[in-house]
C-alpha cells in the first residue's frame, strides 16, 4: 500500500497548533494500545476463533448474519473483496419487515446457521430480527434446532441477547468490551463471517501487524491535518472514491467509521464514498466543477491486461481504435489515471492510496489505516473517537412510541 499527497505544500498550507506534537504524541499513545488493533496480534484467539467457527459451520447450509452497523459492516467490507462472492451468507443489517420476510421465510432452519451480533446485547433491531426467527420456530415446533443452530456475539453481561443465549444454550463468544462496535473488525465481530466466507483471516490480522510494525504515523497526521488546520482551503467534505467493486463495502464501513466518530459538538467533515468509474459518471461533475471545499481520497489498484478481451474487430469496424486489442482491465486503469491526472492538472488537492492487489493482507492494513487516520482528526478536533451521544435522543424515542 503507497500513499501520496498531491498538488499540497504542507509547509506552507498547514498552520498546526502550538501543541501538535503533544497531540502527535497522544494520537500514537491511543493507537498503539487500542485493543481494536492489537487484537490482530493475538494469534491464540484468532486460532481459537477459527477452530470455533468452524465447527459451527459442519452440517450447515447457509448463514445468516444479524447485526446493525459496526456488528455489519465491517465483515462485510472483508467479505466484498472476494471476487467470487459467496452465495451461502445472507447479512441483515435493516428491519424493512417486506424485504426481512421474504428472505427469512425461504430459509430451511434445519440447515441454516444463525450468527446474532450485538455487543451491547440491547440493539433493537436485532432483537427483533431475533424475535422473528424464533416466533417462527415456535410456530414450527423446532424451537430448539433453532438455538442449536445460533452463534451469539455479545459482551458477557447481563443483557437481553446475552441471557436469552445463556438460556438457551447458544454458542457464545465474547464481545470484548473494550473495542468498541465500529472498531470490532479485527474481532471475531469480523471474522467469524470472514472465515465462513472462506477468507485468509490471518492474513488479514498479519496485514494489520504490518501496518503497525511500521510505527509510521506521517501519513495519517498529514491527512487529519488537512481537515483541521489547512489554511489555504476549509474543507467540510472528505471524498472516499474507489476504483474496485471489491471495495464498495469498505466505503460503507468507513462513513460508519469517520461519521460516527468525529462528528460532534458541531464538529466534524463529512465523508463520502464514490466508486470509479461508476460515479464518474454521476458524482465527478459535481467534485470538478461545484464547491471547492471537498478533499478526496483516490485508491486504486493494477488493472493493466487484466479481465476479458474486448473484441478488436468489432472496435475498429466502428473506428474505436483505443480499444482495439484492450481488455476490459485496461480500459478500467486508464480511467482512474485519467480521473487522477484530471484532478492533478486543475490544481485539486488530494491524496492516492494505490493497492497492488486486493487481498486479505491489504484490506486489513488499508482498514488499520482508516482507523488510525480516523482517531487522528477526532484527537485534532477535540472529540472523543469512541462515543456516539447524539444517536441516543433516538432510541429513547422509539422505544417511547412503540409503549
Amino acid at each position: 500500500m503507497k500513499i501520496d499527497f498531491t498538488n499540497i505544500n504542507f509547509k506552507d498550507e498547514i498552520q498546526p497548533d502550538l501543541n501538535i506534537n503533544e497531540l502527535n504524541f497522544k494520537i500514537k499513545n491511543v493507537c498503539n494500545n487500542l485493543p481494536a488493533l492489537n487484537i490482530a496480534k493475538n494469534s491464540e484467539l484468532l486460532n481459537l476463533t477459527i477452530e470455533k467457527t468452524e465447527s459451527f459451520k459442519q452440517d450447515k447450509k447457509k448463514f445468516v448474519v444479524f447485526g446493525t452497523g459496526g456488528s455489519n459492516l465491517g465483515a462485510r467490507a472483508l467479505i466484498n473483496i472476494l471476487v467470487d462472492q459467496p452465495d451461502n451468507i445472507l447479512f441483515f443489517d435493516n428491519i424493512d419487515p417486506l424485504f426481512f420476510q421474504s428472505q427469512i421465510l425461504k430459509l430451511d432452519f434445519a440447515t441454516t446457521g444463525f450468527i446474532v451480533i450485538s455487543k451491547s446485547g440491547t440493539t433493537p433491531e436485532t432483537l427483533s430480527q431475533l424475535g422473528t426467527i424464533v416466533n417462527i420456530a415456535n410456530e414450527k415446533n423446532i424451537l430448539n434446532t433453532l438455538y442449536n443452530n445460533m452463534m451469539v456475539i455479545t459482551e458477557f453481561k447481563d443483557s437481553a441477547l446475552f441471557n436469552i443465549a445463556k438460556k438457551n444454550n447458544c454458542l457464545l463468544l465474547e464481545h470484548q468490551d473494550d473495542i468498541g462496535g465500529r472498531y470490532s473488525v479485527f474481532s471475531n465481530v469480523g471474522m467469524v463471517p470472514a472465515i465462513i466466507a472462506g477468507l485468509n483471516v490471518k492474513k488479514i490480522h498479519e496485514g494489520v501487524v504490518k501496518l503497525l510494525n511500521k510505527n509510521d504515523f506521517n501519513n495519517a497526521f498529514k491527512f487529519a491535518q488537512m481537515f483541521k488546520y489547512s489554511v489555504s482551503n476549509n474543507f467540510s467534505s472528505s471524498v472516499l472514491m474507489t476504483y474496485s467493486d471489491g471495495l464498495n463495502y469498505f466505503g460503507k464501513w468507513y462513513l460508519q467509521l469517520w461519521a460516527e466518530s468525529i462528528g460532534k459538538q458541531n464538529r466534524g467533515v463529512t465523508a463520502l464514498h464514490a466508486t470509479g468509474t461508476t460515479d464518474q459518471h454521476s458524482q465527478l461533475q459535481l467534485y470538478l466543477d461545484g464547491p471547492k471545499d471537498k478533499f478526496f481520497t483516490i485508491i486504486k489498484s493494477n488493472y493493466k491486461n487484466k479481465g476479458l478481451l474486448i473484441d478488436s474487430q468489432l472496435m475498429k469496424n466502428e473506428s474505436i481504435d483505443y480499444l482495439v486489442n484492450k481488455k476490459m482491465g485496461d480500459l478500467m486503469h486508464a480511467e482512474q489515471d485519467a480521473t487522477i491526472d484530471t484532478f492533478k492538472l486543475n490544481g485539486f488537492k488530494f491524496r492516492e492510496i494505490f493497492i497492488e492487489t486486493i487481498n486479505e493482507e491489504n484490506i486489513g492494513m488499508l482498514m488499520a489505516n482508516s482507523i488510525i487516520e480516523t482517531i487522528a482528526a477526532c484527537i485534532y478536533f477535540d472529540v472523543d473517537p469512541f462515543d456516539q451521544p447524539a444517536v441516543e435522543q433516538g432510541k429513547v424515542l422509539t422505544k417511547k412510541y412503540l409503549s
